[in-house]
């Protein structure tokens, strides 16, 4: 059994499970709706934590796809729904013989100039005989839907036999109930099987290639109270022993070969034991167990690499990003045009882990509070930027009654991760509601 990914809006989502149900047996669906932008960041920490429990992702469209690649880059095979010539064509057609709109005046986005045109021309028209106004805002703004919507809105008020297309349902929500003449483009079951065949097909690539290479280049940083060009042999030699004793203890754990040349080291590992180690590539304790015991730091790449000369240069350029930043440090390389910081995270050190730096799995496991709740609560924070509720607000965004919902209140307040900081009046009459602060 497949567990596979779904983000984006919870229609499309629904729809990708509708098709999975019926078509897929394999196919284990893990919805992730994404209601606004400001959930990107808590879905790829989400996508991040769970990336061994998902196979692959499916995405609902390009755009919620490549605003989450800017966001992370994942090792599991991603796909989205293409907005294909045939689904704007059958879009087109049913706002003409449906809905009863005329076509020749659009506002649209998701599509370019050249596919418009070709379109309009298959169906007998010249460029006298329609205007199509294009979107061109740019995804990656934090204000990237409320422009969207804007654009659209303002374009139908200029031109009142415009109709608005669009591939952004949270979009198309507003502008219906703004009674704008508006189209959402969705994509039919053929797409959907479609993608998720090429879905699996990936995944199967991926593991056979379970094996790939990963180089893992340490240097040691230098200073100009500890340059190594001034110290003596003898207070050289110890340093250089204190730091090796370490590196091969952590190359013992990940089961590499280690290269020794001067001050640098080179290991050779494979992506599955560098991932179980470093949690998903999201901590390098060894940093901090360098630094603790021989008061020295290292810099540190990682490199993957379809062959190891491909590792080995990821590596070292992620060694060297390292280093430009001040050492100590560890950047991951995918390739060239794809790198991440992973962060020094010692729990051997002793500091005190507060429950907001816990995972959502963790969460889950000291409260009984299933994931994706945990999950959907990080999300309201996000989208209404507080962390303030009442149970009743609570229970109408979880959409449960308001005992089901005091009841995940009471379990995560008795875990530590509600706390009560006020009450207020709903309503005439009646008991005052707490102020809950979610503490996740």
């Amino acid at each position: 059994m497949k567990r596979i990914g779904i983000i984006g809006h919870i229609d499309n989502v629904n729809k990708i499970q509708k098709v999975i149900k019926n078509n897929f047996d394999q196919i284990e669906g893990v919805p992730l709706d994404i209601q606004d932008l400001i959930q990107i960041p808590t879905t790829a920490l989400y996508l991040k934590e769970h990336m061994n429990e998902i196979d692959g992702v499916i995405f609902t469209g390009k755009t919620i796809y490549d605003i989450m690649n800017h966001a992370m880059h994942s090792h599991n095979p991603w796909v989205f729904l293409e907005n294909d010539e045939s689904q704007l064509q059958r879009i087109l057609l049913t706002a003409v013989h449906k809905n009863g709109m005329k076509i020749n005046n659009i506002s649209i986005d998701s599509y370019s100039r050249k596919i418009i045109d070709r379109i309009y021309r298959d169906f007998g028209l010249t460029s006298e005989e329609y205007t199509a106004i294009i979107s061109d805002i740019d995804i990656f703004s934090d204000t990237f839907l409320e422009d969207l919507y804007a654009f659209h809105k303002e374009n139908c008020e200029k031109h009142p036999d415009f109709i608005a297309i669009t591939g952004i349902s949270s979009v198309y929500n507003k502008l219906q109930s703004e009674k704008v003449p508006s189209m959402l483009l969705t994509p039919n079951s053929n797409a959907i099987n479609t993608t998720l065949h090429n879905l699996l097909e990936k995944i199967d690539y991926q593991d056979m290639a379970v094996s790939q290479i990963v180089v893992i280049s340490m240097e040691i940083d230098t200073s100009n109270e500890y340059d190594m060009g001034i110290e003596n042999e003898y207070s050289l030699m110890l340093r250089k022993t204190r730091i090796t004793e370490e590196v091969y203890k952590f190359a013992q754990r990940i089961q590499a070969a280690v290269v020794e040349t001067g001050k640098n080291y080179l290991l050779f590992t494979t992506k599955q034991i560098v991932e179980f180690e470093t949690k998903n590539l999201r901590e390098l304790a060894v940093l901090g167990s360098i630094k603790d015991k021989t008061n020295n730091t290292v810099s540190v790449g990682i490199g993957f690499g379809i062959t190891a000369r491909e590792a080995k240069a990821n590596a070292v350029v992620g060694k060297d990003k390292s280093l430009k930043m001040g050492g100590n440090q560890c950047f991951v390389v995918y390739d060239r045009k794809h790198m991440e910081r992973i962060t020094q995270l010692d729990k051997a050190a002793g500091s005190s882990i507060s429950p907001m730096d816990l995972s959502f799995k963790n969460i889950s496991e000291k409260t009984g509070v299933s994931i994706n709740n945990i999950y959907q609560l990080k999300c309201l924070i996000d989208i209404y930027k507080k962390d303030t509720f009442t149970s009743l607000e609570l229970s109408e965004e979880f959409g449960n009654s308001l005992r089901s919902m005091n009841r995940i209140i009471e379990k995560l307040e008795q875990a530590g991760y509600v706390e009560v900081v006020g009450k207020k009046i709903v309503g005439k009459a009646g008991r005052p509601s707490r102020i809950l602060r979610l503490l996740i």
